[in-house]
């Protein structure tokens, strides 16, 4: 990993086949977006990516879950 200044940055070398299947999963981004229930009325979402033979995954903030209207 290189970090310049405020930025860092990963570098990972991929041959073919990992790369093609890299591509496909960020083409079909319904499948590497995920929400997670991490304490009870809160929420965050993630990306999960399959790079090569490591598992990136990337969290966003932890949010509160929104109100929902009980039924009458």
């Amino acid at each position: 990993m290189v970090t310049t200044d405020e930025k860092s940055e990963l570098y990972v070398r991929l041959n073919y086949t990992q790369y093609k299947q890299l591509q496909a999963q960020l083409q079909d981004w319904d499948s590497i977006e995920s929400s997670h229930t991490s304490v009870e009325g809160f929420y965050h979402k993630a990306l999960r990516l399959e790079i090569g033979s490591m598992i990136l995954e990337i969290q966003g903030p932890t949010v509160k879950e929104p109100l929902v209207a009980k039924p009458k």
